[in-house]
C-alpha cells in the first residue's frame, strides 16, 4: 500500500484522520483480502475435485471424443451423474461465499442484513445464485472441451485428471485442446467448435472457473466494505475518505479517491476486482463521538 498519503479536507469542518485511523483502515483491507484469498483457495479445491469427478464419470462411459457433449441427448444417465456433482458444488460454493463474506462481523442482525443484500447481487438482472449458476455452466462447458480433447489424444484417465487440474484456469492453452482446434468442425463440444471463443467475445474466453473464483472474492470484498461503512455510520462518521491502496496505475480508483459523505459512501468500494483502496472514517468537529 502507498506510503505517501495526501488528504485534502476542510479541517475547519472535519477532524483530520489520525495515523491510527489510517493504519486501522489499511489493516482492515489486508484482512479482507486475506479472507478473500482463503475463500478463493477453498473454491479452487472444490472445483478441482468436481473436475476430477466429472472426468472420471465421462471416462467411465468411454465417451467418443468428437461426438461427446455434456447433454442428455448424448447420454442421459451420464448427464444425471454430472448434474448431481454440479448441483452439489453450487450449493457448497454458495454457502462458502455467505460464510466468508459475513466473517467481518459477529452481530447476528448485521449478518442477516449482509446475507439478504448479497443474495440480490449479480450480473445484469440476475441474483447471486443465478450468476454463480451461469459461471458454473460455463465451467462445465470448459471441462467438456478438455475431456473431448484429452479423449481424442488418447490420454489415459490418471493423466487426464492431472492435466485437467493443471489447466483448470487455462483450458484453452492445454496442448491437447489447441490440437483439437485444428479439427474444430469435427467436434460437438461447444468451445472446441468455437475454438475457445465465447459468443460475442473477442479472443479466447476467460475460463468459467476463474469467473467463479473472482465473483466469490469480489462479493466478499463488497460485503466487508459495506459492513465497514455501516460501522462508521453507526459510530457517527460524517463520511469516508478513500485512499489508494496500491501504486498500480488505475484511473477507476483515482476517480473515487477523496471525501464522500456517509449518504454516498455505500457501494463505492471495491471499485473493481482486486481493488485495494481503503476507507478512513471522517468526523465533523461538532460530533461529540470523536
Amino acid at each position: 500500500m502507498a506510503e505517501t498519503i495526501t488528504i485534502k479536507l476542510d479541517v475547519e469542518k472535519y477532524f483530520s484522520p489520525t495515523q491510527d485511523d489510517i493504519q486501522t483502515a489499511k489493516a482492515f483491507v489486508r484482512q479482507r483480502n486475506d479472507y478473500a484469498s482463503l475463500l478463493g483457495d477453498r473454491i479452487d479445491d472444490i472445483l478441482q475435485d468436481a473436475e476430477e469427478r466429472i472426468i472420471t464419470i465421462c471416462y467411465k462411459y468411454n465417451v467418443e471424443p468428437t461426438e461427446f457433449e455434456i447433454s442428455e441427448n448424448y447420454n442421459k444417465q451420464m448427464m444425471e451423474e454430472i448434474g448431481n456433482v454440479m448441483d452439489e458444488i453450487e450449493d457448497e460454493i454458495l454457502d462458502l461465499i455467505y460464510e466468508y463474506s459475513t466473517r467481518c462481523t459477529n452481530d447476528k442482525e448485521r449478518i442477516n442484513l449482509l446475507t439478504a443484500w448479497m443474495a440480490l447481487l449479480g450480473r445484469g438482472n440476475r441474483n447471486l445464485k443465478t450468476t454463480l449458476h451461469g459461471y458454473l455452466y460455463k465451467t462445465l462447458r470448459d471441462w467438456e472441451s478438455a475431456i473431448s480433447a484429452l479423449r481424442f489424444a488418447d490420454v489415459p484417465l490418471s493423466s487426464a485428471v492431472t492435466k485437467g487440474k493443471t489447466f483448470m484456469h487455462s483450458i484453452y492453452t492445454m496442448p491437447e485442446v489447441i490440437s483439437a482446434f485444428k479439427r474444430a468442425e469435427d467436434f460437438n463440444a461447444t468451445y472446441i467448435r468455437k475454438r475457445g471463443v465465447q459468443e460475442g467475445a473477442v479472443g479466447i474466453s476467460n475460463n468459467g472457473s476463474t469467473n467463479v473464483v473472482n465473483m466469490a472474492k469480489t462479493t466478499l470484498q463488497m460485503a466487508w466494505m459495506r459492513n465497514l461503512v455501516l460501522d462508521y455510520e453507526e459510530n457517527g462518521a460524517a463520511g469516508i475518505y478513500i485512499l489508494r491502496g496500491s501504486n498500480f496505475p488505475c484511473t477507476l480508483c483515482d476517480d473515487v479517491c477523496g471525501f464522500h459523505s456517509v449518504n454516498d459512501a455505500q457501494g463505492i468500494l471495491p471499485v473493481h476486482p482486486h481493488c485495494c483502496c481503503y476507507a478512513i472514517p471522517i468526523y465533523q468537529r461538532n460530533n461529540q463521538n470523536k
